[in-house]
């Protein structure tokens, strides 16, 4: 009794507070003395905080209650009237969360594949954004950015990606769990946003 009570509050309290610490680191570090604006501030995409978030939670749900719906779906032996009709039932619940799972995890692999260790840093007294990849490093000023175009679903888990289209000619892209993706809106105001509904926002080559 006393174990099942301690799981049941570590998978409900634990994600919790662990979201309600991010909330407050997130807070303190973007407001204030302790903002972007004011100091300089580097936020680097790592596999952690990319991959380990609160969403990544329909992720595990998907396909670990999915298996196990599917394999009672199977094995189980339903007596109750119309029985094939409740098995019919319980695997199409089970591949749409096994569907759910895999494609979201299938999404984050894509844009990881392409977005893997970007870094942002802010530079307040030039007033200067420099995002860095792996092959190449954009240094932005007011006025360098033409348009930005959002890719996005439209469920309750968002997903997407950021294109930022420079005067230049050249462009860079930046998935929604990019670290201080924000900060380059903050730091330059109006420019032109599109904004494209993709039910699978999978990242191509433009």
């Amino acid at each position: 009794m006393l174990m099942e009570t301690l799981l049941v509050f570590s998978i409900v309290f634990i994600p919790m507070g662990w979201g309600i610490w991010q909330m407050l680191r997130f807070t303190r570090d973007t407001i204030g003395v302790n903002s972007p604006m004011k100091i300089p501030r580097v936020y680097r995409t790592t596999t952690s905080s990319f991959f380990v978030t609160l969403d990544s939670l329909f992720i595990v749900y998907g396909i670990v209650v999915g298996t196990f719906m599917l394999k009672a779906a199977v094995v189980a032996d339903f007596s109750a009237p119309h029985a094939e009709i409740g098995r019919i039932v319980m695997l199409l619940f089970a591949f749409f969360l096994l569907y759910l799972g895999f494609a979201i995890l299938a999404v984050l692999l894509n844009h990881w594949h392409y977005l893997r260790d970007a870094v942002i840093l802010t530079f307040p007294d030039e007033h200067e954004v420099e995002v860095t990849f792996a092959d190449k490093s954009f240094r932005l000023k007011n006025g360098d950015i033409e348009k930005i175009q959002v890719f996005h679903n439209t469920g309750k888990l968002q997903l997407g990606f950021v294109k930022y289209n420079l005067i230049s000619g050249e462009h860079f892209i930046l998935s929604f769990r990019s670290s201080g993706m924000w900060v380059i809106q903050e730091y330059f105001k109006k420019i032109p946003i599109e904004y494209e509904i993709r039910h699978l926002p999978f990242i191509n080559r433009f």
